[in-house]
């Protein structure tokens, strides 16, 4: 998600939702990988279209544009969840839960949010450990509101809820 959200904030026009972070937290390995998946994508998707494709970025962005619904629907979740989030707050909501919050840069991009919220990131404790070693490459300080709460749900809904009991 990290990386549909920084390839639209870095090459698309009109922004639906400008994570100007996401960016720093996909490696440059990662981003490689993810983007020759995307071309290679292209070629079984529509072998005519990718031979058009004079080279990988051609082979992107027609993916990104045209094929992939996911990268669109992400991006509009995403500004409706954090216009409606503004609303809330005005209404006098003061915590944020992210479920599934992966490299989501919500803590960092909004610092005057968080003077009104207290951020809930639940995630897999993988998923956290691999996010709080890109923080501290990218040297970004944890905000005393912001909270990672990892949650493994492997076991299935019903085995943890039983668990509680």
């Amino acid at each position: 998600m990290a990386y549909y959200r920084a390839y639209h904030v870095m090459h698309e026009t009109p922004k639906i939702f400008d994570d100007f972070l996401a960016h720093r937290l996909v490696t440059e390995e990662e981003r490689a990988s993810i983007e020759y998946q995307i071309a290679e994508s292209l070629k079984l998707f529509d072998s005519a279209r990718a031979a058009s494709c004079p080279d990988q970025a051609t082979a992107i962005k027609w993916m990104m544009r045209e094929a992939l619904a996911a990268p669109s629907l992400i991006l509009a979740r995403s500004r409706y969840s954090e216009d409606s989030l503004e609303k809330a707050v005005g209404l006098g909501v003061r915590q944020y839960v992210i479920l599934g919050a992966g490299m989501d840069t919500f803590a960092f991009r909004r610092p005057e949010m968080l003077e009104k919220l207290r951020v809930f990131e639940v995630d897999h404790p993988a998923t956290q450990n691999i996010k709080h070693q890109r923080l501290a490459d990218v040297s970004w300080e944890q905000a005393a509101q912001l909270h990672f709460v990892p949650v493994d749900l492997t076991g299935g809904i019903i085995d943890n809820i039983l668990k509680c009991r």
